[in-house]
């Protein structure tokens, strides 16, 4: 990821005085070399009544989100105090201490239990301007003080990139057991992990609807790959279409279509269908393997798998099935295409001589790929774009056991956001919250 720091007008609805010129707002922006991370002190966040502990795990886990994000050089709270006789108003504010310590941006925030949950009063200051900027009264259900925090850090980011937040978004995942699979889903930094179903049966390739109602995931349970989904709102697990032998459905980006793939003797096929199940009709008749669509973000386009020119490789032809071409020609192994939100980038899995796997990136239309792990255990692999299409998440093997990693689009930052060893498999990063 490419972000620059630019200088933008100040936001109207917290400007200075009309009288006064507007002063210059700092805005991050995408796609200048001249980037570097906005520098920002996250102060202890103040607790009211009972809401210390809330308070303090709430600023650790913004401080760690916007770490994540890359966006931001986010200070270390052990190299600076904060004044104990500061409020929240910006004249109470020692501006000048903060920007001694090397500050551009200041967050403060105070936490307090409300009416059925957690209420977190958020403040945003530029430092050298010496002004607030954006305060946001936030509220979340129950005592969830990750919830909030991933909150207050998308409204950081929304206030620096104009763009919405990711941290308050969810992973989807499979999960494998002693004879059991579950479909579970966690907070996009690892937390808050659920587990939506446990079956005695295989469960793989969960995708999510666009409007993040549902989950869909193929089932063994009736012996043989079929569609089901998963329904928030009740619970509910369904059957989806008739579909026999059909795995790997994924939504398309506007949610009324799910292309998936059949298996029919020896001949494995593209299919879609309406998202009601109803309308299922062949994309590919192709004698070889075609397997794991991915939609492009205008829906007219879906990237492929297929060994019909000998190995696997990466093809992108039309939603109609028409025009196929290849798309990938280096390597004889190459698996899980996952298309960027932004339709810049296709993210996919290829397998070298040595048999490890790693992460890649191409462009869609000139066929440009660029490497995202290398040297890093022997299995970097499933790919999963987040929402913005600036972040990814895959699993890999670097550090002995299986964890899930967090990328940007260039590779240059990736953290781990699984502690210790996991059998997560096939992770879905889910869209942006409500």
């Amino acid at each position: 990821m490419i972000v620059r720091r630019a200088l933008a007008l100040a936001a109207l609805a917290l400007a200075a005085s009309p009288a006064l010129a507007a002063p210059e707002r700092p805005t991050i922006v995408v796609g200048s070399p001249d980037f570097r991370p906005l520098p920002i002190a996250v102060a202890a966040f103040q607790g009211e009544g009972d809401a210390g502990a809330a308070a303090t795990q709430t600023a650790e886990v913004v401080r760690a989100d916007l770490v994540l994000s890359g966006l931001f050089d986010v200070l270390d709270p052990r190299g600076f105090l904060a004044d104990p006789a500061e409020g929240f108003a910006a004249p109470s504010i020692r501006f000048a201490r903060w920007a001694d310590v090397g500050a551009d941006g200041l967050a403060k925030a105070r936490v307090r239990r409300g009416p059925g949950g957690l209420e977190g009063e958020l403040h945003l200051y530029e430092v050298r301007a010496g002004r607030e900027v954006l305060v946001k009264l936030l509220r979340v259900d129950g005592a969830d003080a990750r919830s909030l925090a991933h909150r207050m850090a998308d409204e950081i980011v929304r206030y620096y990139t104009r763009e919405p937040g990711i941290f308050a978004t969810r992973i989807a995942a499979i999960r494998r057991g002693r004879g059991t699979w579950e479909l579970v889903t966690q907070d996009m930094d690892g937390g808050n992990q659920q587990v939506l179903l446990s079956e005695r049966s295989i469960l793989m390739s969960p995708a999510w609807r666009p409007d993040g109602r549902e989950i869909l995931v193929t089932s063994y349970r009736s012996g043989r790959p079929e569609l089901w989904a998963y329904r928030f709102s009740d619970r509910a697990f369904r059957p989806l279409g008739r579909q026999r032998n059909a795995f790997g459905g994924v939504y398309s980006p506007d949610g009324s279509r799910i292309a998936f793939t059949v298996s029919e003797g020896n001949v494995t096929d593209l299919w879609v269908m309406s998202a009601d199940g109803s309308g299922a009709r062949k994309l590919t008749s192709d004698p070889a393997i075609d397997v794991s669509p991915t939609w492009s973000p205008d829906g007219r386009r879906i990237a492929f798998v297929s060994d019909r020119s000998g190995t696997p490789q990466i093809y992108v032809m039309g939603a109609d099935g028409s025009g196929a071409r290849r798309l990938t020609f280096q390597g004889n192994y190459n698996q899980t295409p996952q298309w960027s939100p932004r339709g810049d980038l296709i993210a996919f899995t290829a397998r070298d001589e040595r048999k490890v796997f790693d992460v890649f990136v191409v462009a869609p239309d000139s066929g440009a790929i660029s490497r995202i792990t290398q040297d890093q255990g022997r299995t970097n692999e499933e790919p999963s774009w987040a929402p913005n299409g600036r972040l990814m998440i895959f699993r890999t093997d670097r550090n002995g056991g299986i964890q899930l990693v967090v990328s940007d689009a260039r590779g240059d930052r990736q953290t781990p956001v699984t502690s210790g060893k996991t059998d997560l498999a096939a992770p879905a990063w889910g869209p942006l919250a409500p």
